[in-house]
């Protein structure tokens, strides 16, 4: 599978440095010393003067890329009393001489077979072959390579002669080959099954999005099953519908005349409730208690002191400005003709107060709700939603929990895996720079880093070869030599670091800064969160080219900024911050789309453009029974004259699927 080749990559540079041992050799013995690191277990082997990554790999039968990818230090070679971590699975697995015969069948791979062509020989899946022959997790299958193939499946050899099979039928099941631009819901209506008995049918779609060339197994329906039993009855294939685009997001589009405003709401007054942790007796209180002081005895002396007005519980400071928003996009729109009546409900940021709201006031008649705000509250809305069939907005979470089977959900935010997914895509256009990936080298993270990384290699192999790619991963740690030995001088060097944790950014940006200073042509990646950053000089920014992904983002030139400014300082004599921006963004968002199409607005989302101030939102379903979720994301460039760029970013795949 290509996103595999990464560790070749990966580790390139690496085995150049230690393929062979220059001058005395010294023998490798396995340590016994052993570490067990989340679920897995691992040799830790210390590095002794003259041991190079080939002599290790050899001592623990493990390939060299994946000591390389489960020690990135190692990229600029070797030292001595430098510790490893090599996989005790794979070492165990990968030692062992004897052939047990029993099990398996032993196959010598031909010139020009491959992994896939194997598993339709041997009617084996791939994912078998790869968990009983470990190396093939970390590189490709070669000529004259010995596997294994467990026997009780290696004597069915199948596809003989050059005849491409495309299907082949059993009592329970169709075998198809994926074809070019096919997906998960094409195959679903091509056959008439639902995506969900495709997945249990397949246990490697769990995992992985399905592969173009691979083989899957559809259960036959039931109509099927009794077309096969009279064979009188001839099915048309040319009614199959198709897709023409993969889709990673998908809006389920149901019927366009929908879209078609009714005019109900030019009649009716849309009905909008608002959930948010106000904490209003809080905001009530006119004394506090001071216990700062203490007696001559050390005891603390309580004093109750008046507050200065005027007073905002500061837990809620951030949710009153949201709400100012909503006030300011409910101006907006009573201008238009728009008739809306608001509740607000203070939930207190307790889900005994929500359960209580909904239970004692009359809110089943509501055409929209926004909130609540905390995650560890919503469990209670969403299910609300679903049993009244009533659209409610999250405007603050991330987790994408309860959009699953609950199609009354919308996110405002979007997911970390949405964000990651098209910071990958992105930054896969520059695999024919020299990419470096800086992170902290802790194992705790490492899993997370993989995972980017081979978002980052599945977006390559659609545009390129990997033969093309440079791509080199540092563990930085506070040492600039580091850093500069993976820079090229007289081209652009990528670097990506996909990190939140200010030390650690901090003390990145501040070695990126000097480097550039000397002449290096740098463009760096990073996270939002790196604007917050207080111990970073902002020139640095502009100094390294830097990049930011963020979801949010204010644009004072904007036509629509500039007259929610204007009319913020007109009613709350000050100025707005991002809360209420983005209140005053959801609030006119939503109650428009309600007016212009009513309840049944998200089917008509896809032709609803409307400017806001803080995003531009862009909702899509994972699939036709869940929620949606917004995947809008800007890329922030920094340039040299101190100004900054905004681009607003689309996924790389992008499609309506009509239902």
């Amino acid at each position: 599978m290509k996103i595999q080749k990464f560790s070749i990559i990966l580790g390139l540079l690496i085995l150049l440095s230690g393929w062979q041992a220059f001058g005395q050799k010294v023998k490798v013995e396995r340590s016994d010393e052993k570490v067990k690191i989340g679920n897995e277990l691992y040799y830790i082997h210390e590095v002794r003067k003259g041991q190079t990554l080939y002599s290790i790999s050899k001592a623990y039968n493990v390939s060299q890329r994946v000591i390389a990818r489960e020690n990135p230090d190692i990229l600029l070679g070797l030292r001595p009393g430098q510790v490893l971590k090599i996989p005790f699975r794979l070492a165990r697995e990968e030692g062992k001489a004897e052939r047990d015969t029993a099990r398996y069948r032993y196959y010598k791979v031909k010139k020009g077979e491959t992994l896939y062509s194997l598993s339709q020989k041997f009617q084996v899946p791939q994912e078998t072959i790869r968990r009983h022959n470990p190396v093939l997790y970390d590189q490709e299958l070669k000529a004259r390579q010995t596997i294994r193939l467990p026997k009780a499946d290696a004597e069915k050899p199948v596809l003989e002669g050059k005849k491409e099979v495309v299907e082949r039928e059993s009592e329970d099941y169709l075998y198809h080959k994926v074809r070019e631009k096919e997906t998960l819901y094409s195959l679903s209506k091509q056959y008439d099954v639902e995506i969900r008995k495709i997945i249990e049918a397949n246990e490697q779609l769990r995992e992985e999005e399905l592969q173009f060339g691979s083989v899957v197994r559809i259960p036959k329906s039931e109509a099927r099953k009794e077309e096969e039993k009279s064979p009188l009855l001839v099915k048309d294939e040319t009614d199959r519908p198709r897709d023409t685009v993969p889709a990673y997001y998908r809006m389920v589009r149901k019927h366009l005349p929908s879209c078609d405003s009714s005019g109900y709401y030019k009649r009716h007054t849309i009905q909008v409730g608002v959930f948010l942790p106000l904490f209003l007796e809080k905001n009530q209180e006119k004394y506090y208690i001071d216990s700062s002081e203490v007696d001559d005895r050390g005891e603390k002396i309580y004093k109750k002191v008046k507050r200065d007005q005027p007073y905002v519980y500061p837990r809620s400071e951030n949710f009153i400005e949201f709400y100012e928003g909503v006030l300011m996009a409910l101006d907006s729109l009573s201008e238009q003709g728009l008739s809306v009546n608001v509740r607000v409900f203070d939930t207190s940021g307790d889900s005994n107060r929500i359960r209580q709201l909904l239970r004692s006031e009359n809110v089943t008649n509501l055409d929209l709700i926004i909130g609540p705000a905390y995650r560890n509250n919503f469990s209670v809305m969403a299910r609300f939603a679903r049993e009244n069939r009533i659209h409610v907005v999250s405007p603050f979470s991330e987790s994408t929990r309860w959009l699953k089977k609950n199609p009354y959900i919308i996110q405002i935010y979007p997911s970390k895996n949405a964000q990651l997914d098209q910071f990958a895509s992105y930054i896969s256009r520059y695999s024919d720079k020299n990419m470096v990936l800086v992170h902290t080298g802790d194992s705790l993270y490492y899993p997370e880093i993989r995972a980017f990384k081979n978002k980052i290699f599945t977006y390559i192999s659609h545009d390129t070869s990997f033969a093309d790619v440079r791509f080199k991963e540092v563990a930085f740690r506070d040492s600039l030599f580091y850093l500069q030995q993976a820079m090229n001088k007289g081209e652009e060097n990528v670097v990506i670091v996909p990190s939140e944790e200010e030390a650690f950014v901090t003390d990145v940006v501040n070695n990126l800064n000097t480097l550039a200073k000397k002449g290096y042509d740098l463009r760096v990646f990073g996270y939002s969160n790196w604007q917050d950053f207080v111990n970073i000089e902002a020139e640095y920014f502009y100094n390294i080219n830097l990049c930011l992904f963020t979801s949010f983002h204010v644009d004072y030139q904007r036509p629509a900024v500039k007259r929610v400014v204007r009319t913020y300082r007109d009613m709350f004599y000050s100025e707005p911050t991002r809360y209420v921006f983005h209140g005053f963004d959801i609030a006119y968002y939503f109650m428009n789309a309600l007016y212009r199409y009513g309840r049944e607005f998200e089917d008509c989302l896809y032709q609803y453009d409307i400017p806001l101030c803080h995003s531009d939102y862009r909702f899509y379903r994972r699939n036709r029974d869940s929620g949606l979720e917004n995947v809008s994301l800007y890329l922030l460039q920094y340039r040299p004259g101190l100004t900054i760029e905004r681009l607003n970013l689309q996924p790389r795949q992008q499609v309506w699927v009509s239902d």
